[in-house]
């Protein structure tokens, strides 16, 4: 079911009635909000991509037995274990392994079975072996990616002795499948949610003002600046990028690159005013990203349950910051890799995750050394070896892969080289100038790096930056965008560009202020606006797909 749609107001008003009848009476919320969860899951919404069947709900409810099985059996053997008992340790570690399989092999068996058969099929056809490679007709569980990562923080929390088993099953089942965030996030943990259901529902005006706020603007950040620019103009460049000017395509990614934040934040923002309405609260997923400056800071800002979720079982278990800085830079590059290799299973992310995997290890490297050093003969040589290396890796890429013509590709390798060298010599301080410098390159890396995002196959990547390094000159044709696109597509970004404070602040102290029947006539307006604007029906969240 989506948000942003006339189904999910009929859904939510008895929904909110009801879970606040039943506030006094904890056993009965709990599970009529899992009966609820599980019929948002079901009622899918008509949309393209084909959304799964139904009974796919069969597989959340899978990983919810198996985390609590497997969590309780762990936790029976801990004391054993912490007594020394070498077959305990052994049988916890069983019972992880039966989690990590179950759940790992059920979304690597739907997300990425395809993508690895294509790629054998592929390499083999490379190497000059002819081989017909089978085509699945799988259709990808809507949440799968974010239940699997929120059932396993649990099972290895347990593992760990970091958490103790929630003893109810219904608690922990409306742990996994509370309807706000099932489908696109945040990605709960469980210290986070399961103490809340240990507690009464306190209902409250802040809460209630608060979540009404927060589902307003997640609900125009969705439909205006998300699902509206993308009909009017991103969706139509990446379909034919070959019969458009290299200024409208760079204008495109601009405006994908706000489509995406609105889309994913817009959607977390409702998730989490909708749980603020039922009495509880979910973290925050989105800072600001593109007020990063520099891109390690912009993956603390963006997606920042997952990004915090591999920190903490992918990048600290592999050993973190500790060891060897070939060590360190292998465990961040393989994090990063997999926080890439999680948003989609094709070339194209293959591509993507190792574009932001090798800028974070250039990240951390160019933080981490001494600018004061005066440069000299000895110490430039690395400097042209590395300029050299990038050079010749960009332009294997774009020969090799993505079958550029020599001349594109070489002045993709140039723009990377230039970029290199302006990154790592340019200083960080306090000046405006300097931070606005900084805010601005990150932001570009961004932009430009969504080629591989958006782009349905490396064809489509190939003919965006072919079309972007052509340089025409032809502009922007008139009537491209209407008006209100161009007001949008630029509001939004200045918007985006605010300080925090004026909309998580002031912002919200102006909609405290406002009465009752006012706020019933923006939500009204609201409405109105995405009648108006999505003739064809709400989207899909573009996370629905991941």
């Amino acid at each position: 079911m989506l948000f942003v749609s006339f189904d999910f107001l009929l859904f939510i008003i008895p929904v909110l009635l009801l879970a606040w009848a039943l506030a006094n009476v904890a056993a009965l919320r709990v599970l009529f909000l899992i009966a609820a969860s599980y019929f948002f899951y079901m009622a899918g919404p008509h949309t393209d991509p084909i959304q799964p069947p139904w009974y796919f709900v069969g597989l959340l409810f899978l990983s919810t037995v198996l985390d609590f099985v497997c969590s309780h059996r762990i936790a029976a053997r801990r004391p054993a274990q912490e007594a020394g008992d070498a077959g305990a340790r052994r049988a916890c570690n069983a019972w992880l392994g039966v989690s990590l399989v179950g759940n790992l092999g059920l979304l690597g068996y739907f997300k990425y079975t395809n993508f690895f058969l294509g790629a054998f099929g592929d390499i083999a056809a490379a190497l000059g072996v002819e081989v017909v490679v089978p085509h699945l007709r799988l259709l990808l569980p809507i949440g799968i990616s974010f239940y699997t990562f929120q059932t396993l923080s649990y099972t290895i929390d347990v593992w760990r002795g970091r958490l103790t088993p929630e003893p109810s099953f219904r608690r922990f089942a409306l742990f996994v499948v509370f309807f706000p965030q099932l489908v696109a996030g945040p990605i709960v943990r469980a210290h986070e949610f399961l103490p809340q259901l240990h507690r009464p529902p306190q209902l409250s005006a802040a809460n209630m003002s608060q979540g009404m706020y927060r589902i307003l603007c997640g609900v125009l950040k969705k439909a205006v600046l998300g699902d509206f620019i993308a009909a009017q103009f991103t969706d139509a460049v990446f379909a034919a990028p070959d019969t458009y000017t290299s200024l409208e395509i760079l204008l495109a990614l601009y405006a994908f690159t706000l489509q995406l934040y609105a889309d994913f934040s817009g959607y977390s923002d409702i998730a989490i005013g909708v749980a603020l309405l039922l009495g509880y609260t979910i973290p925050e997923n989105f800072d600001r990203p593109y007020q990063a400056q520099n891109l390690g800071e912009f993956w603390r800002r963006w997606h920042m349950t997952l990004s915090t979720w591999l920190r903490d079982y992918v990048f600290f278990p592999l050993g973190g910051s500790r060891g060897s800085p070939a060590r360190v830079y292998f465990n961040l590059w393989l994090t990063m890799f997999l926080v890439g290799m999680w948003h989609g299973a094709s070339w194209n992310f293959i591509i993507y995750s190792n574009v932001h995997a090798l800028a974070m290890l250039f990240n951390r490297w160019n933080r981490g050394r001494r600018r004061s050093e005066p440069i000299t003969l000895t110490s430039s040589a690395p400097w042209v070896v590395g300029v050299l290396l990038l050079s010749a890796a960009v332009f294997g890429l774009g020969v090799d892969v993505l079958h550029l013509e020599a001349g594109t590709a070489g002045g993709l390798a140039g723009f990377a080289a230039a970029m290199f060298v302006i990154v790592a010599w340019l200083p960080e301080t306090k000046a405006w100038w300097n931070v606005a410098l900084h805010v601005a390159l990150t932001f570009h890396f961004t932009v430009l790096s969504r080629v591989f995002f958006r782009a349905d196959d490396l064809e489509t990547s190939r003919a965006m930056i072919a079309g972007l390094l052509r340089f025409d000159a032809h502009g922007v044709r008139p009537g491209l965008l209407s008006p209100l696109a161009w007001a949008l597509l630029i509001g939004g970004i200045a918007y985006h560009m605010t300080p925090k404070r004026w909309v998580e602040a002031h912002g919200y102290k102006l909609f405290r202020a406002l009465p009752g029947p006012v706020i019933g006539l923006l939500f009204a307006a609201a409405a109105l606006a995405v009648h108006l604007l999505l003739s064809g029906g709400p989207r899909a969240n573009i996370y629905f797909q991941f």
